[in-house]
């Protein structure tokens, strides 16, 4: 492939973990590099994934940045646009529209993360119900949350489960409604499930499976939800965590390239040439990857792309650890739709193990709990070499 010249001008949307991935690594490889970033944020770094864990761990919102945005744009030598939404692209010019004005450039990244998923439900307190995808958000749900309060959670996949982990384990009562018949129930097998479901229900989580919210209404000074059955869930605040959307309304509308988040090469690079996207906005080839795993891969190889120097995201095994100190557990989820199944193959004192395999043998997925959470390491290394003579046979 033709390399391109170094683009003059790098402008980047967007201040989560994708976005000073891509910044870090474009002023690595071009100190002389312009960079702009775009957020309609303060642009302060912080960790997303501790959203979830902050309340054991006493942490307030404030006290969740690590880095502020102005410390950031002063360490990185960018041009830091706070405050800023991002309204539309003009790809033939090569300008971002924005509410601070048009920005001209040479190469975009677009790191526009996911937004959540809004439950179709009824009653006069849909719009109370809260999703904390921000630090802002966290914020809001923290601060009118009582000591001892009853939370009611909607949806039990890794968010809602590690909330429910986290409230529990700080004298909240959580009760966790969802459809399904175990938590983490699209991650792993059911015994597997049914191991977290114990474990958190004797650390005080209500489990409330098989079942649907259907309407939240105003109850008193709190709130009163309906389920399927008919049976009510009495809270003092409401959780939604049934999951996120990638958000590509402003690539929908520039013509580009999109599926469920914006399509991407082996580069990252869209089906505009001089724009990219990175993170929960982005469908790979392998399809969207969440976490902080694939994110960093991605901007170690979107950074050399967008200058100029094609690179591939070679993408690890990407599994997860779920922050639930009830029970603990470390997984790597099955590819989607892939033919094959789970069995169980160590389980003893220090916990379970769980293995995906396709129906040619082959290890495609795992589970491991308890102290056997310290097998990730190797796991994930097996799995490399495995994928690897498999390349090369």
């Amino acid at each position: 492939m033709t390399q391109r010249s170094v683009p003059a001008h790098v402008v980047v949307v967007g201040s989560g973990l994708a976005g000073y991935g891509v910044l870090r690594e474009l002023r690595r490889l071009s100190p002389e590099a312009r960079l702009t970033l775009v957020t309609l944020d303060d642009g302060h770094f912080y960790s997303k994934p501790a959203l979830s864990t902050a309340l054991s761990k006493g942490k307030a919102a404030d006290t969740l940045v690590t880095t502020s945005g102005e410390k950031m744009a002063a360490q990185l030598r960018l041009d830091l646009r706070s405050g800023r939404a991002a309204e539309a692209i003009d790809a033939q010019g090569q300008v971002l529209l924005t509410t601070g004005g048009p920005i001209s450039y040479d190469g975009l990244v677009l790191a526009l993360g996911a937004l959540p998923i809004q439950p179709t439900l009824e009653g006069d307190a849909v719009h109370r119900l809260v999703s904390v995808n921000h630090l802002d958000d966290y914020r809001l749900f923290r601060e009118h949350l009582a000591d001892g309060a009853r939370v009611l959670i909607l949806g039990a996949g890794l968010v809602g489960t590690e909330f429910a982990n986290d409230l529990s384990a700080n004298g909240y009562r959580p009760t966790v409604v969802d459809p399904l018949a175990h938590p983490l129930a699209q991650l792993i097998p059911s015994e597997a499930g049914e191991t977290v479901r114990t474990a958190l229900a004797d650390a005080g989580v209500d489990w409330r499976l098989g079942r649907k919210v259907v309407a939240v209404d105003h109850a008193g000074a709190g709130f009163r939800a309906t389920l399927d059955d008919g049976s009510a869930v009495e809270a003092n605040a409401v959780l939604s965590a049934i999951g996120l959307r990638p958000h590509v309304d402003i690539a929908v509308e520039a013509g580009l390239e999109v599926g469920r988040g914006v399509k991407v090469d082996a580069t990252g690079r869209t089906s505009d040439p001089r724009i990219y996207a990175i993170g929960d906005c982005a469908e790979y080839q392998r399809g969207v990857a969440a976490y902080v795993t694939p994110i960093m891969a991605a901007a170690r190889a979107i950074a050399p792309s967008v200058l100029g120097q094609p690179t591939d995201i070679r993408f690890p095994p990407l599994s997860v650890q779920v922050k639930t100190t009830a029970c603990p557990v470390v997984l790597l989820p099955a590819p989607s739709g892939a033919a094959g199944a789970w069995s169980k193959t160590e389980e003893g004192p220090k916990g379970s193990k769980y293995l995906f395999r396709s129906e040619q043998g082959e290890v495609l997925g795992y589970v491991l709990t308890g102290e056997l959470c310290e097998e990730r390491v190797s796991m994930d290394r097996s799995l490399v070499q495995a994928t690897t003579k498999g390349m090369a046979a």
